[in-house]
Order: C-alpha cells, then sequence, then structure tokens
C-alpha cells in the first residue's frame, strides 16, 4: 500500500484537535498494549508535544504478558513519559460474570484506563484502534443483529461513556489503515510486541479478520474501504437521529430511577415503530450501559406492548432486566426494582374512620370524602353503568357505622355493583380493574366492619348501591384538593 509519512501526520494532527477535541497543553492518558497501534498514536502524540501518560493494563492471559508491559515501561522511561500499569485475573472474571473472555478482558482493561485516567487528572484516554478495527467492528455487530449505533462503528470521541461522564475515549487512528501504522512503526523504529492471541480464530473478532474480511475481498477487493466508509456514513445518520430520539425520550419518559424506567405509551405509540425501537433501546442502555447485544427479538417483544390494549404483563426482556405494562405506562426495570407508586391514591396509614360529612386525607392531595345526602340530592335515575366512578351513592340503611377506610387484607371478597350479587375476590377484581400490581395493597377501600362498600375510584357494593329512593344516603367522593378525579 502507498504511503506518505507526511500526509498521516498531518491527517492524525488535524484529527487530534478536530475530531477528538484534545488541549495540546493538557494531560491525555494512552493506553499503551505494546502492539503497533498503540505504539504508533503514543509516538505520534509525544513528537507532537502533548504531556502524556502511558498506561498498560496486564490481562493475564499469556505465561509472557509480563514481557509486554516491561516493553512498554521501557518505551515510556526511554521518552521521558509517565508510566502506570494494571493487572487483572481476566479468565476468573469472565467465569464470575459469565462473560467471554474477550468481553471480560475488555471490561477489565477500560476500567483501568478510566480509574487512572481520573487519578492522574487526564483530560482524555486515548487507544489506538485502526480502520482495520473498525470494518471488524461494523461486520461483528451486523452479524449480532446491532441497530443503526452499532452499524456505525467506533466515533473518535465517546462522551459520555460507560466507563466515564467526563472523561471522553478518543480513537485518532480510525482513519489510518494497520498496513499505513506498520510502516511508521517501521520508520519511527519501533518494535511492536506480537500478541499470539490475535491469531488464534477461537476469538471472535480475530476469525472476523482472519477469515471473513480475506472472504469478502474474493468478491471486491476494495471491500474494507467500502465498509469503512458505510460506518462514516451510518455514524452521521445515527448522530442525526440521536438528536431526534433526545426530544422524543424527554416527552415520551415519565420517570427514571437507577433500577427504572417509566414511559408513557400513551405517547410512545404517536411515533413510527422505529422510534419506539430507539426508544426501548435507550431505555435499556439506561439501566445496561455496557451492553452490547440488544437484540432485535428483546426491543420488539417490548415495543408490542406500547401497543393499545396491552396491560398488566410481567416478563423478562433481557439481561436481567423486566418489562411492566400497566395502562398507559411501560417500565424497563430490574426484577427486584421498587417501581414508583405514581399518581395513584393511596392510603398513608391502614386504617382510619372517615365521618359523615368529614374526609379522609391520601397521598399527593387525595381525599375521600362522605356528604350526608337528602332524597333531593340523589340524582335518579341511577343505572347499573354510572357515569363517574369516583363518586358512589349509598344506601346506609343497613350499614353499620362509623364508615373506616383501609388497606386491603388477605381474602377479601367483594360485591361488585353490576354483577348481580355475585362475590368475587377482591384480589381478582383489582386485576380485572387494572389497578398496578404495586398500587394494589395500599388502595383505599370504605368499608362498614369486614364489609367492603366502595373501591374507592371504582364501583360500590351491590348490595349498598342507592337503586330507589330513600331517605338517607351518603355520597362517596374521591378527589383531590384541586377538584380533579382519579
Amino acid at each position: 500500500m502507498g504511503y506518505n509519512l507526511v500526509a498521516m501526520l498531518s491527517k492524525l494532527g488535524r484529527i487530534l484537535q478536530e475530531e477528538c477535541q484534545i488541549d495540546p497543553h493538557r494531560p491525555v492518558l494512552v493506553g499503551v498494549s505494546g502492539g503497533a497501534d498503540s505504539l504508533c498514536i503514543a509516538e505520534f502524540m509525544h513528537a507532537s508535544g502533548y504531556p502524556l501518560i502511558v498506561a498498560h493494563f496486564d490481562h493475564k492471559l499469556r505465561p509472557d504478558s509480563a514481557a509486554d508491559a516491561k516493553s512498554v515501561a521501557n518505551f515510556a522511561r526511554q521518552r521521558g513519559l509517565n508510566f502506570v500499569v494494571g493487572q487483572g485475573d481476566v479468565s476468573a472474571r469472565a467465569e464470575r460474570s459469565r462473560e467471554t473472555i474477550e468481553e471480560a478482558a475488555r471490561a477489565a482493561r477500560y476500567q483501568f484506563l478510566f480509574e487512572a485516567a481520573a487519578e492522574c487528572d487526564a483530560q482524555a484516554v486515548v487507544v489506538g484502534h485502526s480502520a482495520d478495527d473498525q470494518v471488524e467492528t461494523l461486520l461483528m455487530h451486523l452479524l449480532r443483529g446491532s441497530g443503526l449505533n452499532g452499524l456505525g462503528g467506533m466515533p473518535y470521541r465517546w462522551l459520555p461513556n460507560i466507563w466515564h461522564a467526563e472523561i471522553p475515549l478518543v480513537r485518532p487512528l480510525l482513519g489510518v489503515w494497520r498496513a499505513e501504522i506498520m510502516d511508521f512503526c517501521r520508520q519511527k523504529g519501533l518494535n511492536p510486541v506480537e500478541d499470539q492471541t490475535n491469531q488464534d480464530p477461537a476469538y471472535y473478532r480475530n476469525r472476523l479478520r482472519l477469515e471473513m474480511v480475506p472472504f469478502l475481498e474474493t468478491f471486491n477487493p476494495a471491500v474494507r474501504k467500502l465498509i469503512w466508509q458505510t460506518a462514516q456514513l451510518l455514524q452521521g445518520e445515527s448522530e442525526l437521529i440521536a438528536s431526534l430520539v433526545e426530544t422524543a425520550w424527554a416527552g415520551c419518559v415519565l420517570e427514571t430511577g437507577v433500577d427504572y424506567v417509566g414511559i408513557n405509551t400513551e405517547i410512545t405509540m404517536e411515533y413510527p415503530v422505529g422510534m419506539q425501537r430507539h426508544i426501548i433501546r435507550k431505555a435499556i442502555a439506561h439501566l445496561r450501559p455496557g451492553l452490547r447485544d440488544i437484540s432485535f427479538d428483546a426491543v420488539q417483544s417490548a415495543v408490542a406492548h406500547i401497543q393499545p390494549g396491552k396491560a398488566f404483563v410481567e416478563t423478562d426482556l433481557i439481561s436481567g432486566l423486566k418489562i411492566v405494562s400497566e395502562p398507559g405506562s411501560l417500565w424497563v426495570a430490574e426484577w427486584e426494582a421498587e417501581l414508583p407508586l405514581g399518581d395513584w391514591p393511596q392510603l398513608k396509614e391502614a386504617a382510619c374512620t372517615l365521618e359523615i360529612n368529614g374526609q379522609v386525607n391520601l397521598n399527593s392531595g387525595w381525599q375521600i370524602t362522605a356528604r350526608r345526602t337528602s332524597r333531593d340530592d340523589i340524582p335518579f335515575p341511577l343505572s347499573g353503568q354510572l357515569t363517574d366512578e369516583n363518586l358512589a351513592w349509598l344506601d346506609l340503611k343497613n350499614v353499620e357505622l362509623p364508615l373506616i377506610v383501609r388497606s386491603r387484607r388477605e381474602g377479601d371478597k367483594f360485591q361488585p355493583y353490576g354483577l348481580e350479587g355475585h362475590t368475587q375476590k377482591l384480589s381478582e377484581y383489582m386485576i380485572n380493574q387494572k389497578i398496578p400490581r404495586r398500587a394494589r395493597k395500599d388502595w383505599p377501600l370504605v368499608c362498614s366492619g369486614d364489609e367492603i362498600l366502595w373501591v374507592a375510584g371504582y364501583r360500590p357494593a351491590h348490595s349498598h348501591q342507592v337503586t330507589e329512593v330513600t331517605e338517607f344516603a351518603v355520597r362517596l367522593s374521591l378527589r383531590r384538593s384541586d377538584g380533579s378525579g382519579h
């Protein structure tokens, strides 16, 4: 491959300033494995006057890995550069976390690099990924079923990233081919370490590099350049879509926590299904920032719960996360997460008395009031389909006072109005009425003795609903203090 050292130096200088946004006067931490790519970028930045800290992580995957660390230490010492080294048992980590060796090595390496960068007050972490790595990354994501973000490959500058919110990960060599890097190392007299594991086809990325890319080149010798250009194009498209997703996200998300994301499905369903997928992916990324393989099937299963009529489903999603579908909302959460109660009426204590012409205060401004009414104030006829379930008109001729407002008890039963006196388990009634699971425990129930007269906000008991003219009735109301209803 033809190569021009002056042109490469000029290109790298521009990329560091424009794409990577590196300040030449502030410290930069460079991850150096000892291979050609990382030696190349470290040598170039040192020669260009950047203040460097050289960092090396020993994965302990090879018996001679300590020799690599010694080689990198010599490289740093010869140039008068600060050197930091870390090490870890990647094989043990992979077994504990059920990751592949590649995933565990990557996670351990970047964790060390960013911790070291923070300790050194470095402005960025620089790594030596090349244009060839970009091609392999796109192919890897394509074969794993990635979305647009994955097919865009690696950015020159990544911030915020999954390791740090303020320190960027930068890859200045993404536009430089490996053959050019090897030429640079030869001309500069650098002696890269040869990692024999890079030739082991047991590793997924190695098989792509050693087998798939050469096979594709039999169809088109320029395939690597074309794939690299495709990554650049898709990355631009991804940035455009990301800005649209951020706008949609701000309008669709109900609430976020460390272990849950709530999505307003009524708003989300108004967007095209492509945007719905992006919102789901963003919710997963919020909870699993390091998760790279988010499958199409997982995302599509979540999108299916955004559609109308989906309610009260709790099911597995991906990577220890679940989907909780409720009327008007969808939650992506850890299985053990305590989801917020939202805006539903809830009792603040186990039980309290509701006086006639009195009220009980609930959470968030909710109130249950009881008002005695005369026969002239009852809006007859009251038929089977009540128009406002926030109101209940009770005939109290056979009711023992005082009224009690309490929460649900084990074994509670209820005779909802309209079921012709049939008794139903309260738990079944709440499910049928689509009361969210986490709101059922403290949902307010108006009772007389052990008998439930009204599930607040829903229908009253069949035996106590006013059905004919009576001299004495009580009007129960569930309202907010501002007058709005459930």
